[in-house]
């Protein structure tokens, strides 16, 4: 059995993927804020730059000082995020498989569960 995404497709070594979470934290402001996700299958968190994710745009104000990959300001806790990569590794099967993911615009590594994930194959 492979890893497999939230929608119930397979999850493979290169492919493109969307992953779901939910602000934890915040520290600094711009698109260069370290901001702490929760994925909903995930025990713990992960750190991005505000910058690897996607994100609904909210006013701009101090609560929202984040800067998502198209300019928008987010980042109060429990704010939606997409955060964008290629999976490197799979370890597991299902929607707990474990991936390694490349974020898209900071090039640096996260662990994620496999049922998280959108793969970009999926939508297009």
């Amino acid at each position: 059995m492979s890893a497999i995404n939230k929608n119930g497709k397979a999850v493979n070594i290169n492919d493109a993927v969307s992953i779901i979470g939910k602000v934890v934290s915040v520290s600094g402001s711009g698109s260069l804020a370290s901001v702490t996700v929760q994925s909903p299958l995930d025990a713990g968190t992960y750190v991005i730059i505000a910058h690897d994710a996607g994100a609904v745009e909210h006013q701009t104000d101090a609560s929202h000082v984040a800067l998502s990959v198209d300019g928008k300001p987010y980042g109060l806790v429990d704010n939606d995020l997409t955060a964008r990569g290629v999976v490197t590794s799979i370890s597991g099967s299902g929607q707990n498989a474990i991936l390694t993911v490349q974020l898209s615009v900071s090039g640096n590594s996260i662990n994620t569960a496999a049922g998280n994930v959108t793969s970009v194959a999926d939508v297009s």
